[in-house]
Order: C-alpha cells, then sequence, then structure tokens
C-alpha cells in the first residue's frame, strides 16, 4: 500500500510585506512628523514676519498639514524667505535599506541663533525684544514628542502575506 501525502507550507511572500511595510511606515512616519510640527510650531515659533514659520512649509506640505501663520505683525511679508531657507527640508524614504525619516533644515539666520541662544536686542539680529524667551529649544521639544509618538507605532502584521503553497 502506498501513501501519497499532501503537505502545504506556509511561506511569507516578501514582496508582499515589504509593500505593507512602506506604506504602513511612510503613514506612521508622516504623522509622527505631525506631531513633532505641532508641538512646538504654535506655541514657540514666531509668526511676526512668517519667514520663521515659512521655513517648515515644504515638510509640513508633505506631513499632509499646513503652517498656521496667524496675523502678520511685520510690514512686509517674508515667508518666501523662509521657504527658501527651509527648502532643503523633507521626507527621506528608502523601502529597500528600512530607513524612514525626515529631515529639518533652515538657513534662517535669526531662528538658527534663537534656538541655541539668549537673545537679547543687538545680538543675533534682535531690533527689539521678543515674546517668546529664547533659546527656543523647539528641536528638543519635537524629539521628545516624536519619541512619545514612536513608543506607540507596531509594525504591521505579516499574516496578510502568509501563503499556503503545495509540497
Amino acid at each position: 500500500m502506498k501513501f501519497l501525502p499532501k503537505f502545504n507550507a506556509a511561506k511569507v511572500d516578501l514582496a508582499a510585506y515589504r509593500l505593507e511595510l512602506d506604506k504602513h511606515m511612510t503613514e506612521k512616519l508622516k504623522l509622527g512628523g505631525r506631531v513633532w510640527l505641532a508641538s512646538f510650531i504654535e506655541l514657540i515659533i514666531p509668526h511676526w514676519s512668517g519667514a520663521s514659520r515659512a521655513t517648515f512649509e515644504k515638510l509640513a506640505r508633505e506631513f499632509g498639514t499646513a503652517i498656521p501663520y496667524g496675523q502678520q505683525l511685520s510690514q512686509k511679508d517674508r515667508r518666501a524667505l523662509g521657504r527658501e531657507c527651509g527648502s532643503q527640508s523633507g521626507l527621506e524614504i528608502d523601502a529597500k535599506a528600512g530607513t524612514w525619516f525626515f529631515k529639518y533644515h533652515n538657513t534662517l539666520r535669526y531662528l538658527t541663533y534663537n534656538e541655541y541662544n539668549a537673545a537679547v536686542v543687538g545680538e543675533g539680529g534682535v531690533i527689539w525684544g521678543l515674546r517668546h524667551p529664547t533659546p527656543y529649544h523647539f528641536q528638543e521639544m519635537g524629539a521628545a514628542a516624536f519619541e512619545d509618538f514612536a513608543k506607540t507605532v507596531r509594525l504591521p502584521s505579516p499574516s496578510k502575506s502568509i501563503r499556503r503553497e503545495k509540497i
């Protein structure tokens, strides 16, 4: 008597899982970016001429949100300068390498100065007193908010990518 066994084995479709992982992580990165931005943009970043907040505009757009500007208090709208100074910011996604991150980079002299220094009138381009005390430390605030969010992120289940294969 002969027995002919029929076996099925579970096989993970890595390509399908990588696609799901990329979609999931990109979405979580954008959501985490919005959390990062919301943690400081209205609390700390001035909106006097719009330049400082505009350095975050490209990144905010990639996160799927917008920058709140509020009432312009200066005579000149300087958002174009801010956009130019923040143009190197953006999402940096390489799903093949398994890296999902964003970078914020600005060349707006006084925003950078105020991030790290206690600005007083006459230093770092400060013409009159600032409404928010400096140094701002918005990067530290944003990092703490992002890390709190990141602790809640879980990888997607591979169950949708498991296929039966006859042996």
